[in-house]
C-alpha cells in the first residue's frame, strides 16, 4: 500500500480550514485616544521596590521594565489599560483614565502553594503535602499527539522513567518504572488510578481528556494503597463536568511518520562488494537482484488522524461533560493498523439541598486492530539483498522467492500470506455518592465496574513460509476480564484556631475475574474461509489440533485510615494505616498491615526566615512507609494438578493427573520499607522553585521460584519468599521562570534522578544458591549474558573482556587460554543496564499569541547489548544472510563471533522528544470563542554513541538493557492540529 492520496487530502483540508476560517476573524486593536506620558513606582505589600516588572499597554507592543528602584516611564493612550506583570506576583490591569502618575502595589502570588494535590483517598494543598508527590497540570503537559496519555508527562517527573522500547508501533504503550526495580518476579509498574478506578486501563482514556497527573513516589504517600503501592501510584484525573454555559469543543490532528530508522544492513551493492572482497567462496549467494527488504514491508508515509469533540455545561445543581474520540493510527509496517472509537461522559447532580453529590462516569472504548509481527523486521534485516522478492519457478511457494535456511523466511510472503485482526470492547461504569452529613463530616460511597472483551483471529495460507506443506493454519482466541470495586469512606475535616485536622477512614472490596479460550487448526482444503470455518481443517479429525481455556479470579479486602494535622500552616504531619487481605497468599499470611508516617516543617513561616525577602517558601519533609506487592497470578499458594501421563485400561486410554505445583500456606507479600527525605523551596519572588528528594528503600521477602528436591516436595519447583533488594537514590526538580518581558515569557523545568539497586540476598539456610544466570542468548551464541547475584545490581552483564583484534583478524580477550577462549570462571562484570542518571528539560516560550514548547530528555551511563552486532558483525555470517553495516566499517575482524564486552555499548543519549509551535487567534466572532492551530514533531532526533537504532531499550524485568533482534523501528512523527471552542 504505497498510495496516500486520501491522507494527503485530509492534511491539505486541515491547513486550508485553519487559514480560510481564521483569517477573516482576526483583528488588530487600535489605540485612537491621545498619548500621554505616565510615570510611577512599583512596590510590594511591604512597600519595597520591585525591579524588573513588565509594564505595557494592553493590546499593543508598547511597554517598559521597572528600574532598580521600581520606577517606570512610558507613553500610553489616555483611555488605555496598563498591565503590570512579574514572576511571583499577581498580574494587575489598571485603566489609565488620563492619569500621568500611576503607582502600583503588587501582591505576592500564592497560587502555586494553594494548588490542589490529589493524594490517596483525598486532596490537600501543595504547601501542606508531607510525602514525595509530584503534580503535573494540563498547562505543563508535553504537546502534540499521543496514543498513550503517559506521553504527556514523559521527562516531567524526576524518578519516573517513561520509555517506548517498541518504537513506532501504534499499539504499543509506554514502559513505566518509578525509582528502579524493587522485585524479581512480581509486577514492576506503578499502580494506575483513573478517576478513582484502581487498576484502570490507560487505553480507555484519550490524552486530550486528561486534567492532571499526581505521582505518589515514596512509601509514606503510597502506603495507603497497601499491597499495590510498592512501585508507586499514578493518579490520573480527567476533565469533568463544570457549571456554566454550554461549551462545544473540537480538536483535530493529522500525523505523518517520517525518517524511519531500522537496523542498518548492507545494500545490494555493498553486499556484492563484501562477498567478492572478503568471502569470494560465497559468490553463489549473489542472485542478481537489488531488493530493499525494509522498503518492501513498510508504508512510505504512515498517516494517522484523530478527531475529538466534547460538549459540557450545566448549572450549580446539574452539570455534564461528554467527549467522543475517533482515531486511526497507521503503523510503519504495511498491515499494522489501530482504529478506536471512545465515548466518555461525566454527569454531576446535587440533591437534598445540595448535601448529596452524585458523580457518574461512563466510558466505552471500541478498538479494531491489526497487530504487528516484529519478526518481519528482523527477517527483513537478514534477507539477502540480491535475492528477488518473487520467483514463479516453484508453485509450492506461491510465487515468492524461497531459500532454504534455518529461521530464514521471505518477509513479504509472511506479510501477504497472513491475515491477523483483533477487536476489544471496554466498558467502565462508576458512581460516587458523597453525602455531607455535617459541614465537617462527609460520607462517600464509590462503586465501579470495568469490563473488557477481546477477540483475536489469525489465518496463515498454505504459502506462508513457516508452514509450507501444511495447507493453512487458523487460530481464534478470545477472553473477558472484569474489575469490580466498592469503597466506602468517611472524611472529617475540622479547623480549630490554628489547628487543622483531616481524618479519613474507609473500607475497600475489589474483585478481579478473567477467562480466555483458544483453538487452532491446520491443513485446510482451501484458504477462502480464512479463520471463519476453523473446523474444516483436518487436524481436528486427526486429533492433532490445539485448544484450551483458562479462568482465574482474586479478591482484595481492606480497611484504611489516615490522620493529617496542620498547625498554623507551619508544622505538618500525616499518619496512615491499611490492613489488607488478598486471596492470592497462603492461608497463614493472607492479611498484612501497611503503616506510614510523614512530617513537614515549613521553615519559611518561622520568624527567623520571614525577614529574608528572597526566600518565599521552604519546607523540610521526612516520611516512612511500608507497602506490599501482590502483582502475580492467583493460586500460587495452592497445590495444582496437571496431566502427567495416561494408561491403557479396559480397552481405553485414561489420563492420569499429579501435582503441578507445590502448596505454600506461608506464601506472603513482598514488603517494601522506604525512608524519604525531601526539601521543597521557592525563592527569588518564586522565579525559582523545586524539590530535592533522597530515598532509601528495601524490599524483603522477595518472591522467587526455587528448584527443590522431590521428595520431600511434591513438585520440583517452589514459589516462596526469600531475599531482599535495596534501592537508594536522589531526585531533583527545578522550575524556573527565566524571563517575563512585556509579551514574552520563558519558563523551564529541569528534572534529574539517580537510582542504585542491589540484590542484598537471594539465599537462606534452605536455598543456598546465591547466583542465578539469566538473559540467555540462543542460536549460535548459546550463553547466559547476565547474572542475578547477591551484592550486585540487577541487570549486570558478565562476560569476557574484549581487548581488540590481532593481526590475524582474531578477537583478543583478557584471561584467554591458548586457543583464544575465556573460561566462564574468569568472566568479569562488563557493564550494568541501569543508567547513572536520567534527566529531562522542558521549555515553554510565549510571545503574544505564539507558544513554543521544547522537551529534551537524556540518559547518562548504563550499558546496552547490541544483539545485531553480536549475531551479524562477522564475515563468517554473510552469505545467505545479510550482516550489520558496522562490519563493513571495521572489516579487520574475520572470525566467528564470541559474546564479550565488544558488544556491550554505552547507552548514554540526548533526545529532543518534542517540539510544538502553537498559535492562538484573536477572534471577533459570536460563534467561536477560542481557536488555535499547532504543528508538532515528536522523537525529533537523538545524539548517542550507540551503534544500533536507539539505546533506550527495555529496562524492566530481569533481562534489561538488551536491544533484541526482534524489534519495531523508530520514526519521527509530524503532527498538525486545530483546536476550537464554540
Amino acid at each position: 500500500m504505497k498510495s496516500h492520496s486520501k491522507q494527503h487530502s485530509i492534511l491539505f483540508v486541515y491547513l486550508f480550514l485553519a487559514v480560510f476560517v481564521t483569517y477573516p476573524m482576526t483583528r488588530v486593536t487600535a489605540q485612537s485616544s491621545d498619548e500621554i506620558t505616565i510615570k510611577g513606582k512599583v512596590t510590594d505589600e511591604t512597600n519595597n521596590s520591585i525591579p524588573g516588572v513588565s509594564v505595557y499597554v494592553k493590546g499593543t507592543q508598547t511597554g517598559t521594565i521597572s528600574d532598580i528602584d521600581g520606577g517606570y516611564t512610558l507613553s500610553a493612550p489616555s483611555e488605555g489599560i496598563l498591565v503590570f506583570s512579574s514572576i511571583g506576583f499577581e498580574t494587575v490591569e489598571v485603566s489609565v483614565n488620563s492619569r500621568s502618575v500611576i503607582d502600583m502595589q503588587m501582591s505576592v502570588s500564592t497560587q502555586a502553594l494553594d494548588e490542589i494535590v490529589v493524594i490517596g483517598y483525598g486532596t490537600t494543598t501543595k504547601k501542606e503535602i508531607t510525602g514525595a508527590v509530584t503534580t503535573v497540570k494540563s498547562e505543563d503537559f508535553n504537546r502534540g499527539g499521543f496514543n498513550d496519555p503517559m506521553g504527556l508527562i514523559q521527562g516531567k517527573v524526576a524518578g519516573l522513567t517513561i520509555t517506548k522500547p517498541n518504537g513506532a508501533d501504534p499499539m504499543s504503550g509506554y514502559q513505566i518504572l518509578l525509582r528502579g526495580v524493587s522485585t524479581l518476579t512480581s509486577g514492576q509498574g506503578p499502580l494506575i488510578i483513573i478517576d478513582g478506578v484502581i487498576g484502570a486501563d490507560l487505553r480507555n482514556i484519550n490524552f486530550q481528556d486528561v486534567e492532571s497527573f499526581d505521582v505518589l513516589k515514596d512509601g509514606s504517600a503510597a502506603a495507603i494503597y497497601g499491597t499495590r503501592g510498592t512501585n508507586g501510584v499514578i493518579i490520573i484525573t480527567t476533565k469533568a463536568a463544570k457549571m456554566g454555559q454550554q461549551v462545544l469543543e473540537y480538536s483535530g490532528q493529522v500525523s505523518v511518520q517520517v525518517a524511519p530508522r531500522g537496523v542498518r544492513n548492507l545494500s545490494a551493492k555493498e553486499f556484492k562488494h563484501a562477498i567478492e572482497t572478503y568471502q569470494p567462496s560465497k559468490t553463489g549467494s549473489l542472485f542478481g537482484s537489488e531488493t530493499d527488504w525494509f522498503d518492501e514491508i513498510t508504508n512510505d508515509l504512515p498517516v494517522s488522524y484523530q478527531h475529538n469533540i466534547s460538549l459540557s455545561g450545566g448549572s450549580e445543581s446539574f452539570s455534564h461533560r461528554t467527549s467522543l474520540t475517533h482515531s486511526t493510527d497507521q503503523g510503519l509496517l504495511r498491515d499494522n493498523l489501530s482504529e478506536r472509537i471512545l465515548l466518555k461522559t461525566n454527569i454531576r447532580q446535587k440533591v437534598l439541598d445540595d448535601r448529596l453529590m452524585l458523580d457518574f462516569n461512563f466510558t466505552n472504548n471500541l478498538r479494531k486492530y491489526s497487530p504487528a509481527n516484529y519478526d518481519l523486521f528482523s527477517q527483513a534485516f537478514i534477507q539477502n539483498p540480491t535475492q528477488p522478492v518473487y520467483d514463479d519457478s516453484d508453485p509450492a511457494t506461491g510465487g515468492y522467492s524461497f531459500q532454504q535456511g534455518l529461521g530464514y523466511y521471505n518477509p513479504v510472503a509472511m506479510l501477504n500470506e497472513r491475515t491477523r485482526e483483533g477487536q476489544t470492547n471496554d466498558i467502565v461504569l462508576n458512581l460516587r455518592a458523597t453525602l455531607d452529613i455535617t459541614d465537617d463530616l462527609s460520607w462517600s460511597n464509590f462503586i465501579s465496574t470495568q469490563k473488557s472483551e477481546w477477540e483475536e483471529n489469525s489465518y496463515k495460507t498454505k504459502y506462508y513460509p513457516t508452514i509450507l506443506g501444511i495447507n493453512g493454519e487458523a487460530e481464534i482466541s478470545n477472553g473477558r476480564n472484569s474489575n469490580t470495586l466498592y469503597e466506602s469512606m468517611f472524611n472529617y475535616q475540622k479547623e480549630v484556631n490554628d489547628h487543622d485536622f483531616q481524618v479519613v477512614a474507609g473500607y475497600t472490596y475489589q474483585e478481579f475475574e478473567m477467562n480466555s479460550s483458544y483453538v487452532g487448526n491446520y491443513n485446510f482444503d482451501t484458504d477462502v474461509f480464512l479463520h471463519n470455518n476453523i473446523s474444516a481443517g483436518s487436524f481436528f479429525r486427526e486429533g492433532k489440533s490445539e485448544m484450551g481455556s483458562y479462568q482465574e479470579s482474586s479478591r482484595l479486602i481492606a480497611l484504611f485510615g489516615r490522620l493529617m494535622y496542620n498547625y498554623d500552616e507551619k508544622y505538618l504531619a500525616s499518619v496512615s494505616l491499611r490492613r489488607e487481605g488478598s486471596s492470592k497468599f497462603g492461608d497463614n499470611n493472607k492479611w498484612g498491615l501497611f503503616p506510614a508516617v510523614s512530617l513537614g516543617w515549613r521553615l519559611s513561616e518561622e520568624s527567623l526566615l520571614k525577614d529574608i525577602s528572597w526566600v518565599n517558601d521552604l519546607k523540610l519533609r521526612v516520611g516512612y512507609g511500608v507497602t506490599g506487592n501482590q502483582d502475580f497470578s492467583p493460586y500460587r499458594s495452592l497445590i495444582l494438578l496437571e496431566r502427567v501421563g495416561s494408561l491403557f485400561y479396559n480397552q481405553e486410554w485414561i489420563n492420569s493427573y499429579g501435582p503441578g505445583q507445590n502448596p505454600n500456606p506461608d506464601l506472603k507479600w513482598e514488603k517494601k520499607q522506604e525512608l524519604n527525605f525531601g526539601v521543597d523551596f521557592s525563592v527569588l519572588e518564586r522565579r525559582l522553585s523545586g524539590s530535592v528528594e533522597y530515598y532509601l528503600r528495601k524490599t524483603s521477602d522477595l518472591l522467587w521460584e526455587f528448584q527443590v528436591p522431590v521428595p520431600p516436595y511434591l513438585y520440583p519447583y517452589l514459589f516462596t519468599n526469600v531475599g531482599t533488594i535495596s534501592n537508594r537514590g536522589v531526585e531533583l526538580t527545578l522550575n524556573a521562570a527565566l524571563m517575563k518581558r512585556g509579551n514574552f515569557s520563558w519558563s523551564s523545568t529541569f528534572t534529574a534522578s539517580h537510582n542504585k539497586n542491589f540484590l542484598d540476598k537471594i539465599s537462606n539456610s534452605e536455598f543456598t544458591q546465591s547466583t542465578y544466570e539469566t538473559a540467555f542468548l540462543g542460536g549460535t551464541i548459546g550463553v547466559w549474558s547476565q547474572r542475578i547475584k547477591e551484592g550486585e545490581e540487577l541487570g549486570t552483564f558478565y562476560g569476557p573482556v574484549w581487548l581488540g583484534v590481532d593481526e590475524h583478524g582474531n578477537d583478543i580477550f583478557k584471561n584467554q587460554n591458548p586457543v583464544g577462549d575465556v573460561d566462564k570462571s574468569k568472566w568479569e562484570k562488563i557493564g550494568s543496564a541501569n543508567p547513572i542518571a536520567v534527566v529531562g528539560w522542558s521549555n515553554a516560550l510565549t510571545y503574544k499569541n505564539w507558544n513554543l514548547n521544547l522537551a529534551f530528555r537524556g540518559g547518562i551511563g548504563g550499558k546496552v547489548m547490541n544483539s545485531n552486532r553480536l549475531y551479524y558483525e562477522s564475515w563468517t555470517a554473510i552469505g545467505l544472510r545479510n550482516i550489520v553495516h558496522t562490519q563493513l566499517e571495521n572489516p579487520e575482524f574475520i572470525r566467528n563471533v564470541t559474546y564479550s564486552s565488544k558488544y556491550i555499548e554505552d547507552a548514554s543519549f540526548l533526545k529532543l522528544d518534542n517540539v510544538t509551535l502553537q498559535y492562538a487567534f484573536d477572534l471577533n466572532s459570536k460563534f467561536i470563542s477560542r481557536l488555535s492551530v499547532l504543528g508538532s514533531a515528536q522523537n525529533v532526533f537523538w545524539i548517542t554513541g550507540y551503534k544500533g537504532i536507539d539505546p533506550e531499550v527495555n529496562l524492566s524485568g530481569l533481562e534489561p538493557g538488551i536491544d533484541r533482534l526482534s524489534y519495531y523501528p523508530r520514526t519521527t512523527s509530524i503532527t498538525l492540529g486545530v483546536n476550537a471552542t464554540f
